[in-house]
């Protein structure tokens, strides 16, 4: 296995497994965060930011870690290549998934928040 194709596996890996978390959480995370930030932007805005660390850390763990040296790359194979991406990378994003669930758990809407008062601003 060449370096270039090595290290096209382990990006395609990454992106594939950090699509499908932001695939399963997106929604209940953004709903989540609309009901405790006082402004619809500034929960865009954390959901924007959480999906970027979904896909950046991930990424940064596999290349760091899940990637053999370039230099001896040839003596691995593409088999042992993808399970020690798969492994890297399911190993950040478990990480990420933890932190920000025991995060958003800590939250509270801001004291003298009414939510009806941000359904009429929306409408």
């Amino acid at each position: 296995m060449n370096e270039s194709f090595a290290l096209t596996s382990v990006i395609v890996i990454s992106i594939a497994l950090s699509s499908a978390t932001v695939f399963a959480i997106y929604h209940p995370l953004h709903k989540l965060l609309e009901a405790v930030c006082p402004l619809g932007f500034t929960a865009e805005f954390w959901t924007r930011a959480a999906v970027t660390v979904i896909y950046l850390l991930p990424l940064w763990v596999v290349l760091v870690f899940g990637l053999p040296d370039l230099q001896r790359v040839d003596y691995f194979s593409a088999g042992e290549i993808a399970r020690r991406a798969l492994a890297a990378a399911s190993f950040a994003l478990v990480g990420i998934v933890i932190a920000t669930g025991l995060r958003l758990s800590t939250l509270s809407p801001p004291a003298g928040y009414d939510s009806s008062f941000k359904d009429r601003a929306v409408r």
